[in-house]
């Protein structure tokens, strides 16, 4: 039992099966459109189609797919397919918009609506089809149209996306490339936070909407999968959340470095302390210093070459990483540049695959410099992380995770761009914060604090975070404890899933172990409970938890296994 995408590159399909692996969904499978005429629905429930001309000329064996009992999920579905699911194109829908559930819940939404950008159609719908959500333009009541629907067709049914979901969430996640290099007015250099698509009102900056629409598909996915189809958590062990702690260097002393660092420590963390290759006061023997309890990576600073060519730029990043490692013979896994600054598109994640980077933390969540709102996934909103894709679909080796909160911009008691945020106050933000992570989103919160503004304004802060984190069990980790945790998640699939009624059989394969892998099912399916869990026939244990709404087992992998068969035994009647 798979999860089929349709191919035909260049399209983004690959992404698409991204954001299914992205919330645990191993089971996606990318097929030609010739392959569809021979899908057969018992073995593949979903077939999902994204937006490709490759996919023009197989509508009629989509059609005859969903009439044996398939779900077909399309994103701006060709006239063919369209019509069979009630649809009419009226006309090109100018953005931003807003999506609005009203149908079947949304993993961590109550009530909020999603942005969406890039391409979205009007849609007239016929008697018989299923709203599911609408599209709507924010500050404005008229216009509103289809924006998810179900049709039933034949024994199966057609959902429709009125727009490009996976370009949507590239664009959320990455930014518009048509913003490249833009720098506004009042700033001094090209940012990522400057490259944030256009999402009109911010309303929408205290959920992570970039990543609740990926969600929105693997919910959709598994609703019509007709089993209790497993995921592979994203969250390490039984974690409602992840704390990402970090600290810039910039011009710290080697003093309050450690201070920070200590306190972190003592508090049960892990941090990534970023430094800057040419001009940091640590030594190698500070640096190994701290490595014994904390990561440390490269903070390149390309400030000197504000508004020179990107190609200058980008040969000076890559100058300073190779520098750092050489200074200090630490290999470089996770990396944020000094003030974020940026060169191009992804000129910058070309470097950082063909050195080996494998996750970076340069996109701020936030506004800085375009308005003042300061909620923590403002503009990007995203929190997962997913890796960099070119826009014709081609993936980049390198994790992109989002940061969230940089000290100086929320807490300077006298920076003009600060919000001024006292710790009083962030003690209450805080609390919201934590308490959406751990009850609705169940994702990473990425943080930065400053070594310098420790030592000068933002320790309260600092502790706040550490404290809250603790009293509601969030880990704390640094980006390459993360990054490693979701490097050896990256290797998992899963395989031959079969479902029988009371038993759901599967195998679990991956080249990497890790102890915060966990395994995630139901606890409760069509009237059944999860009774037993069994692994290469062996016994073994899970864990109880709520996982957007929904009671759930978190099961751990056996240690040091990269290969096993999983027999998970439902039970009527039983509580």
């Amino acid at each position: 039992m798979h999860v089929v995408v349709v191919s035909h590159p260049p399209d983004l399909s690959a992404y698409v099966v991204e954001m299914l692996k992205t919330w645990g969904l191993a089971v996606g499978k990318l097929v030609p459109p010739e392959a569809v005429s021979g899908l057969d629905p018992s073995e593949a429930p979903v077939v999902i189609c994204p937006v490709s001309e490759g996919v023009r000329g197989c509508e009629e064996a989509l059609l005859a797919y969903a009439r044996r009992g398939g779900t077909v999920i399309s994103f701006l579905p060709d006239p063919t397919l369209a019509a069979a699911a009630g649809l009419e194109r009226t006309g090109r829908k100018e953005g931003p918009l807003r999506l609005r559930m009203a149908s079947a819940p949304a993993s961590g939404l109550a009530g909020e609506s999603l942005p969406v950008v890039g391409q979205a159609e009007t849609y007239r719908t016929a008697p018989g089809v299923r709203g599911l959500a609408y599209l709507f333009h924010p500050g404005r009541y008229a216009g509103e149209s289809a924006g998810v629907t179900e049709t039933e067709v034949g024994r199966g049914r057609v959902v429709a996306f009125a727009f490009d979901l996976a370009l949507c969430v590239l664009m959320l996640r990455q930014g518009d490339p048509a913003r490249t290099e833009f720098v506004p007015a009042g700033d001094g250099c090209a940012r990522p936070s400057h490259m944030a698509s256009e999402i009109g009102p911010a309303d929408a900056g205290w959920v992570p909407f970039a990543d609740l629409l990926s969600r929105l598909l693997v919910d959709l996915a598994r609703r019509r999968m007709g089993a209790p189809v497993p995921l592979l958590s994203h969250l390490p062990g039984e974690a409602p959340g992840v704390l990402l702690y970090s600290g810039d260097e910039d011009f710290a002393e080697v003093a309050w470095n450690d201070d920070e660092l200590d306190f972190v420590a003592k508090a049960g963390g892990r941090m990534s302390l970023y430094l800057i290759p040419i001009r940091t006061k640590s030594t190698p023997e500070d640096v190994r210093r701290y490595a014994s309890r904390h990561d440390v990576g490269p903070h390149p600073d390309l400030r000197a070459l504000d508004g020179r060519p990107v190609a200058e730029r980008i040969a000076e990043f890559e100058r300073q990483i190779r520098m750092f490692e050489e200074m200090f013979g630490v290999r470089t896994r996770t990396l944020r540049n000094h003030c974020t600054a940026w060169a191009g598109y992804l000129e910058p994640v070309e470097v950082m695959e063909r050195l080996g980077v494998r996750m970076d933390a340069n996109y701020i969540c936030g506004t800085y410099m375009r308005d003042r709102d300061s909620s923590p996934y403002a503009a990007f909103g995203a929190a997962m992380p997913m890796r960099f894709f070119r826009p014709d679909g081609r993936p980049f080796q390198v994790f992109q995770q989002h940061t969230h909160l940089s000290d100086d911009g929320i807490f300077s008691p006298a920076a003009e761009y600060s919000f001024r945020v006292s710790p009083q106050q962030f003690e209450v933000i805080l609390d919201r914060i934590f308490g959406d992570m751990v009850t609705r989103f169940h994702t990473p919160y990425g943080v930065i604090i400053h070594p310098s503004n420790w030592a000068k304004f933002s320790r309260q802060q600092g502790e706040t975070l550490l404290r809250q984190a603790a009293e509601r069990a969030i880990p704390i980790w640094s980006y390459d404890q993360w990054c490693a945790f979701w490097e050896a998640r990256d290797t998992w699939r899963f395989s031959e899933v079969a479902w029988d009624g009371s038993e759901l059989r599967f195998g679990a394969e991956g080249e990497s172990p890790h102890e915060g892998l966990r395994l995630m099912v139901p606890a409760k399916y069509a009237g059944a409970s999860l009774l037993e869990v069994r692994f290469n026939g062996e016994k073994g244990g899970w864990q109880a938890a709520t996982r957007y709404g929904e009671a759930v087992a978190l099961i751990p992998l056996p240690a040091g296994k990269t290969d096993v068969s999983v027999s998970l035994r439902y039970e009527r009647g039983r509580r």
